[in-house]
């Protein structure tokens, strides 16, 4: 048995999450999630990444019901509608000229993103912690859409549901494969501090996975505080 805790959306690639009360599950994931990315404009199908350019965990991400997109860093607001303000201002901080692009992920895969939902639990994050030694560590660093509770407080048990449906309330999803990680995780969503026995000891203590991905069986609306049940 598992409970969701939390659930977040991440409007632009390498960019804030956005956590949410409630997320609507459709069969390329949640919605508004990973559809925007900064494209280099001398390198199309290349983006601004957090490893790279960490800056951009700088601002906070909040997607509109228009499907506007508002950045804040302390006093500045800036917003998609208005792109050439916005685009201007990330191009200065990047150092090269960027353009904030769509990504079409219901008819294509995404080429950041394996699977459509990303999902990793408490107690998994409270074991990497106790392994680095760490008082604190952020679970956005991981960028999950789901944060779950599970039973017993087992980590990693997620990866046992490999193969398995999960299901909350009207939404089914199918845990297919775990996460392998990269040099992401190192970055600490908040801080930005780069810590690089993060990924060292999610390599050596638990075979670079961190969190599992599922895809979508049956859509509908996943809330903080589901009740998750796991079917064989």
């Amino acid at each position: 048995m598992a409970t969701v805790k939390h659930v977040v959306r991440y409007p632009v690639k390498s960019m804030q999450g956005e956590y949410m009360d409630m997320l609507d599950i459709h069969k390329h994931g949640a919605a508004g999630d990973h559809i925007f990315a900064w494209e280099m404009q001398d390198k199309p199908g290349d983006y601004l990444t957090i490893p790279t350019y960490p800056f951009l965990l700088d601002y906070e991400v909040a997607l509109n019901e228009d499907g506007a997109l508002n950045f804040q860093k302390e006093d500045l607001q800036l917003n998609s509608l208005q792109s050439k303000e916005a685009e201007s201002h990330i191009s200065e901080r990047a150092g090269r000229a960027v353009s904030l692009v769509s990504m079409d992920v219901e008819n294509e895969e995404p080429s950041y993103w394996e699977e459509p939902l990303l999902i990793a639990s408490t107690a998994s994050l409270r074991k990497i912690q106790e392994m680095t030694d760490r008082d604190s560590l952020d679970m956005l660093r991981f960028r999950p859409n789901l944060i779950v509770d599970v039973e017993g407080d087992t980590p990693f048990v997620e990866e046992s549901w490999i193969g398995k449906e999960l299901v909350l309330n009207d939404v089914v999803l199918y845990v297919k494969k775990a996460c392998e990680r990269c040099a992401y995780v190192n970055v600490d969503s908040g801080t930005k501090e780069v810590d690089p026995n993060v990924l060292k000891t999610v390599v050596k203590e638990n075979k670079n996975v961190f969190g599992v991905y599922a895809t979508v069986m049956k859509t509908g609306t996943v809330r903080v505080g589901d009740t998750i049940e796991i079917n064989s």
